[in-house]
């Protein structure tokens, strides 16, 4: 019924009905919030605040010093600490994932280690991080680099290894040595499997990065949320969850709509295999 009404208002491609849906869904489950709190009042404010109080809330965070800093301050912090986890994670994690697919040597020696960290939780190692680096923002982006590490590793891994045969013994036929090999054709051909592992990386580096922050930080979005629950404030819990919800949606859009001109190529062989 739905998509009857969208095709009767002009809406017919798929991501334009995939647009609606979308807001269809954001619209319905924001009608449902202010019925259950402010038109029927189901549930208490101290257990669900209404719209309209998170948005006050929202402004005053926004406007006013909120332990230090107004919202935009928290939201820089906490990026910046991501940032800075994603970015260490990346230039150290994808050169060690090519390896392993590119020299089995070179897995067979550095793979257990790999495995032994890769199953110990990122939050494990904050008591770790805070004695070295105490409360700083090194600590929060020490738990979101290893939260986001093994996604580059395994999934640089799985992208050269996918490489098919041929296309490394042509470049080779035409006199291409291991590193040009590696450069011009190997890494091109890995660069999809490798942004899919920069946007698995992205999304648990931010979730670690949280909650890092609610345990550690001084300031920042996860502080914040910490910060509404010593205070009894739910509408402040309710902006930052909000807000980093938001941000994560937008960072993720972002990453996905810059693949075509990142990697041009990957849009060109799917039209062709279609």
């Amino acid at each position: 019924m739905i998509e009857r009404w969208l095709e009767e208002i002009g809406v017919t491609s798929n991501r334009a009905k995939a647009k609606a849906y979308g807001a269809i869904s954001l619209s319905s489950l924001l009608l449902l919030w202010i019925l259950a709190t402010s038109v029927l009042e189901w549930i208490e404010p101290r257990v669900l605040p209404s719209p309209a109080q998170v948005l006050r809330q929202f402004f005053w965070i926004l406007t006013e010093p909120f332990s230090g800093l107004r919202l935009p301050g928290h939201v820089w912090v906490s990026l910046e600490r991501w940032g800075w986890g994603v970015f260490f994670a990346m230039i150290i994690g994808i050169p060690i994932g090519v390896f392993f697919a590119w020299a089995p040597w070179f897995k067979t020696f550095a793979n257990p280690v790999f495995e032994l960290l890769h199953f110990i939780p990122p939050f494990a190692y904050i008591p770790l991080a805070v004695l070295w680096f105490g409360a700083s923002t090194a600590t929060q982006a020490m738990v979101v680099f290893v939260a986001a590490f093994p996604s580059f590793v395994i999934n640089s891994q799985l992208g050269v290894s996918q490489v098919e045969k041929i296309h490394v013994d042509a470049a080779r036929v035409f006199g291409a040595g291991q590193f040009a090999t590696l450069r011009r054709v190997v890494i091109p051909a890995a660069a999809p499997s490798i942004y899919t592992g920069l946007r698995i990386a992205i999304s648990n580096g931010w979730m670690a990065l949280v909650g890092a922050e609610l345990v550690v930080g001084k300031v920042g979005l996860g502080f914040m949320i910490s910060q509404g629950q010593e205070n009894a404030s739910v509408a402040t819990i309710f902006v930052g969850v909000i807000t980093i919800g938001c941000l994560g949606v937008t960072i993720d859009t972002i990453i996905q709509r810059s693949e075509s001109r990142i990697l041009p190529w990957r849009k060109n062989v799917m039209v062709n295999q279609g």
